[in-house]
């Protein structure tokens, strides 16, 4: 009986022996044989037809073929009788389906587009225990992955992995919010209760070199209802080996854990923490290369690191104004993409990078950094060095995260520290002047951290469910905060903390109900004068929008698909 029906030989040896103990790793390779045995048949059917064309065969030859043509019949009517005996103790065990795959004949022997089925239905959907978990970075190892979501610590936004055997694969995520007037992100909205088209992202991956593993990544984003279309990110990665990759492009450095993990499905608040808001203007993305990697260490230990050059931060906004590391907007409008991913305004380069390592399987320590000038070719020299510490820790539906990050700006004119806040008084115009004339200075440095968890629970109640997915599960969640966005002052007003309560109802693991109600404290008193709606010209609005300081609640929709 030829080698690649030794499974089947294997079963119907074990019956003739009057063994009835078939382990179901066995009944499922002989499932797989099936189709290898009808192939067989279908082959051998046609041989002595074939032989006698083209030369004459012998008696016996003849009669032997028809021998063995006749016993595999008889063994495949056996076979079949065996298989639907036993149907659901194969089916239902559970080393038929989390063991070694079914199908235990070499790979040359089955089907191609079958096996390719196989493994595609394997490895691009991540489970339903896997999706949507925050901020997670333990890289896929299926070889058969081209590009894995960030949901797996990849670079792919969507719900599914990009396989190498994929040209191009389409995925994204977005989110919708409502806002009360005290709550908001960086300082361009805010003033009034509103519904909010906050980001819609497209993204689209393809595979350029199969063999080579060559990607290209790219993402759109629609911000506040398509007022910003940027692309967010936009290169080619060569993964040569799992310790090495090469990227360039437009991409995001990694400066902290969030500011690469900052898609809606993964963070598990609404709004984004204020350190990536401010220190770093997350999602920061630039126009460079580098090169990445992970090397697998003895007793599931891993060491992961990224090294980035890039054109770095920009001492204007889009619209000419000196915006940058001031006290008000901190970096948050330093590394608009218009500008950063164009042309650069200095012939030096800034570079990023961080450096992972995690002990135990769930639980990694980061550490980034961040440095490079920010002026003009001929402007007084200016520049920016910032520093990230990461942690975060997986466990089942537990979730806990964290980080601090501080920023230290130095160059000409800058103070080390900086002068007493100005007496406003809200009637007298020059004052307050002089108040927006002093947030618009350039801060000395910044800093501040968040430490955030949540647990999922009620999992096993929604999976019976027939109205829910399986995966669905509510989830209580709370971040503490503080920022300090001039770190050389103790009651300036700008610097603030911020506690933040929420729950999260996820019908389905793609689509997350969240509802935050979040507690402001301001380390100084707020200025009484006049706030607008939407700010005004830079300088001229002390005040980032209506209620600053005040608590508030917010709720947003975040889906991927």
């Amino acid at each position: 009986m030829p080698a690649r029906n030794c499974t089947a030989a294997r079963v119907l040896v074990a019956e003739k022996n009057g063994s009835r103990k078939t382990s179901p790793r066995q009944l499922a390779g002989a499932r797989g044989s099936l189709a290898i045995l009808f192939a067989v048949l279908l082959g051998l059917a046609f041989v002595p037809r074939s032989v006698a064309q083209k030369q004459p065969a012998s008696a016996e030859e003849v009669q032997q073929l028809r021998k063995e043509v006749s016993d595999l019949r008889e063994n495949l009517k056996r076979l079949e009788a065996l298989l639907e005996s036993r149907p659901t103790s194969a089916a239902s065990s559970p080393a038929a389906t989390t063991t070694a795959p079914a199908i235990t004949v070499p790979a040359t022997a089955v089907e191609p587009s079958s096996q390719a089925a196989n493994t595609a239905l394997q490895a691009r959907k991540p489970s339903a225990e896997d999706t949507g978990l925050p901020q997670y970075t333990g890289r896929s190892t299926d070889s058969s992955v081209a590009m894995a979501t960030k949901a797996h610590g990849g670079d792919l936004s969507g719900a599914g992995n990009l396989l190498r055997t994929d040209r191009v694969a389409v995925g994204g995520y977005g989110d919708f919010q409502f806002r009360t007037p005290s709550l908001n992100e960086r300082a361009d909205g805010g003033g009034s209760s509103t519904f909010q088209s906050t980001r819609f992202v497209l993204g689209v991956a393809a595979v350029l070199s199969q063999k080579q593993n060559i990607t290209l990544n790219s993402e759109i984003e629609y911000e506040l209802g398509a007022h910003e279309i940027d692309v967010e990110q936009a290169f080619i990665s060569w993964r040569v080996r799992p310790e090495f990759d090469f990227r360039a492009g437009i991409i995001v450095p990694p400066i902290g854990r969030f500011n690469t993990y900052h898609d809606s499905n993964l963070n598990i608040l609404t709004l984004r923490p204020l350190i990536n808001q401010y220190i770093v203007p997350t999602a920061y993305r630039d126009a460079g290369l580098g090169v990445r990697g992970v090397f697998r260490l003895p007793r599931e230990m891993k060491l992961s690191y990224e090294a980035d050059v890039v054109n770095g931060f920009q001492a204007q906004n889009d619209d000419g104004e000196a915006t940058p590391f001031s006290r008000i907007y901190g970096q948050s409008s330093a590394a608009e993409p218009v500008s950063i991913a164009f042309q650069a305004t200095r012939n030096s380069k800034a570079v990023a990078g961080r450096v992972g390592f995690s002990p135990i399987l769930g639980l990694e320590f980061g550490l980034s950094t961040y440095a490079g000038t920010f002026t003009n070719q001929d402007d007084p020299k200016k520049s920016a060095t910032i520093v990230f510490f990461d942690a975060s820790y997986q466990r089942g539906p537990f979730v806990l995260n964290g980080e601090y990050g501080r920023s230290n700006i130095v160059g000409a004119g800058i103070a080390r520290q900086s002068a007493p806040l100005p007496i406003v008084n809200p009637n007298d115009p020059l004052s307050i002047a002089a108040l927006g004339n002093y947030v618009a200075q350039t801060s000395p440095g910044q800093d501040g951290f968040y430490v955030e968890s949540g647990y999922k629970f009620f999992r096993g109640l929604f999976r019976n469910r027939e109205k829910f997915d399986e995966g669905a599960y509510l989830m209580p969640v709370v971040r503490f905060e503080a920022i300090r966005r001039d770190r050389t002052l103790s009651d300036f007003y700008l610097n603030e903390s911020r506690s933040t309560l929420g729950l999260n109802v996820a019908p389905s693991p793609s689509v997350i109900f969240k509802l935050n109600y979040a507690f402001n404290h301001t380390f100084g008193k707020v200025p009484n004068v006049p706030g607008t709606i939407n700010g005004g010209e830079f300088g001229a609005d002390p005040i980032p929008y209506r209620d600053y300081g005040k608590n508030g609640f917010t709720g947003s929709v975040a889906y991927v698909f």
